[in-house]
């Protein structure tokens, strides 16, 4: 959701020296970017290593001397503090209700949920004087971001040509809170992979990172009928977008892996609940939303500290993976799906 914001700020400032910090994970997306010069890292895979990689952050903030901070975090003060200890005399910032951390800023933009979040980030870039729509963006992949999910494929027996091809994400991710209240039900992924391996003849990926993922992808698996290729803990970040690349289509809950397919130009079957897709849905016209919008939605937000009592998701359980299948069915795999596909695969051919 930050690229194309980052996209706008280097249209604007075409030979400005942009640094950008961001946990380990998340470095390799930041340099296929082509839009920052460098990119700095926190790891927090254990205390020790992140209280070493902040103390070393810290040095190289305050050694870059920069011009301009961009705060991007809305409620976690961690980089309200780095930003401030960085010395930078222009430090722009959320300020957030409620969060008191917008003292530490020197320009405090106000934060409202009205809004995509690329478009509610887009507001710390106007007091640098940059406003209008932001720029279309997709992430650019190298053969060797490719050769590992092409080997993988190639190994399982998957053909290049082979149709159709889905990646099941139903993890979220790791989440401050520990909360996993935005997790669709396992026993529902299996249902929609096994009616497309049934009636379609669908190659199901299923993908995550770290334990509890790996928990997910073992469930799914156990209630699925129809065999899955296990690709838990098998790619980097930027060789996990050349898969979703790959694909065509992502079914998935509101988390990084959605947005990630996006970036590439692979539609998304997005399952919400306690998040507002107005906030943090999948950009393009090819996307496929559930969200039920009950009277108690969204009951995660940056004003709440993304924290919530539910002990009952109604809003997650009463998605059924029957009207899933359809709409998916309707969407990228009927005749008349497949038809407007072919025509627009055709048209691109034509105008290149």
């Amino acid at each position: 959701m930050l690229i194309p914001v980052l996209a706008a700020l280097r249209e604007r400032f075409p030979q400005a020296e942009i640094d950008f910090l961001t946990l380990a994970g998340n470095a390799g997306l930041f340099e296929r970017s082509g839009l920052v010069s460098r990119v700095h890292t926190v790891s927090t895979s254990s205390a020790r290593r992140f209280l070493g990689s902040l103390w070393r952050t810290v040095q190289e903030l305050r050694a870059r001397r920069y011009d301009v901070v961009l705060d991007f975090e809305q409620f976690v003060k961690i980089s309200t503090i780095l930003a401030w200890t960085s010395g930078t005399p222009e430090r722009i910032g959320f300020n957030t209700d409620g969060q008191r951390r917008g003292f530490l800023y020197t320009t405090r933009v106000v934060y409202t949920d009205s809004d995509h979040m690329s478009a509610i980030y887009a507001r710390l870039l106007r007091p640098l004087g940059i406003n209008g729509p932001l720029p279309s963006t997709m992430l650019t992949l190298s053969a060797r971001d490719r050769a590992a999910p092409e080997a993988f494929l190639r190994e399982a027996g998957v053909a290049p040509s082979h149709f159709p091809l889905v990646v099941v994400h139903a993890g979220i991710g790791d989440n401050f809170y520990r909360v996993p209240l935005k997790r669709w039900d396992p026993a529902h992924f299996a249902a929609v992979a096994d009616g497309l391996a049934a009636r379609w003849g669908a190659t199901i990926v299923l993908t995550g990172r770290g334990p509890e993922e790996r928990a997910l992808v073992a469930s799914v698996r156990a209630a699925m009928q129809r065999p899955a290729l296990d690709a838990c803990d098998r790619f980097t970040v930027p060789e996990l977008a050349a898969l979703l690349e790959r694909a065509d289509f992502v079914v998935a809950n509101d988390t990084s892996v959605m947005h990630l397919a996006g970036l590439v130009g692979t539609p998304v079957v997005a399952i919400f609940g306690p998040t507002a897709p107005l906030h943090y849905g999948p950009r393009g016209e090819r996307n496929l939303v559930f969200y039920r919008d009950l009277y108690c939605s969204p009951c995660l937000t940056n004003y709440n500290l993304k924290v919530s009592r539910c002990l009952e998701p109604v809003c997650m359980r009463d998605i059924q993976p029957a009207e899933v299948l359809e709409a998916i069915e309707r969407q990228y795999l009927g005749e008349e799906a497949q038809h407007r596909d072919w025509l627009r695969m055709r048209s691109a051919a034509t105008a290149a």
